[in-house]
């Protein structure tokens, strides 16, 4: 078995491979956004955290060295993850995995064809596999699994008191082993009183699973 930075650098040339094939590089060469695959230190055996894909502001080189240690560009998103997991799952962000379901970097996911969705998710089933997690968290919406990839959904609605929207939660089975839950993202507008109640939520679920 090879060891997490040895995983990290063979993950990240098949990375490179599949981003040079897809579309969303050759629609946007001149961009220079590239990919990422993690922002901290990989940890066998523990819970991943992730969202949709990375970001980009401008330009960006792509990942080539191992993370040992959490990027502060992350401080945003991991101040609104703290607030829930060690509340709800035992774990500090520090604690867990922290990566995107999509390792291609764009502005956002509407520069991602259904093709580009389906040369990188098999990318991060490997990050998956090799992990081997007790549970998985995503932050957003679970729209880009094909079937086989997540199962056994179950949606959570919540509306608060007084509000006419509702927000929802997802539970089920990664590819068709790993326990999934899903809440709204960090940049959700919505109030922290209802990511709270979400968290709980999907704990009650996941947890039983471990």
């Amino acid at each position: 078995m090879i060891n997490e930075e040895q995983f990290f650098h063979v993950l990240l040339k098949e990375t490179e491979e599949a981003y040079m094939k897809s579309e969303v590089y050759h629609k946007n060469k001149d961009r220079n956004w590239y990919y990422s695959i993690c922002n901290g230190p990989i940890f066998k055996n523990k819970p991943i955290v992730f969202g949709l894909n990375w970001g980009v502001e401008g330009e960006h080189e792509p990942q080539r060295t191992y993370p040992r240690n959490i990027d502060t560009n992350t401080w945003k998103f991991k101040t609104h993850v703290n607030r829930y997991l060690p509340k709800y799952f035992g774990n500090t962000f520090d604690e867990v995995n922290y990566s995107n379901l999509c390792f291609f970097r764009t502005p956002n996911t509407k520069y991602l064809s259904y093709s580009d969705w389906r040369n990188a998710i098999p990318l991060f089933k490997r990050f998956v596999e090799y992990i081997d997690p007790p549970y998985t968290i995503m932050l957003g919406k679970p729209q880009f699994f094909d079937p086989k990839e997540l199962t056994d959904i179950t949606t959570i609605a919540y509306r608060p008191e007084g509000k006419k929207r509702r927000a929802f939660a997802h539970t089920g089975l990664l590819f068709e082993q790993y326990p999934f839950g899903s809440v709204p993202h960090s940049e959700a507008h919505i109030p922290p009183s209802t990511h709270d109640v979400l968290w709980k939520k999907i704990s009650n679920l996941l947890l039983p699973l471990k």
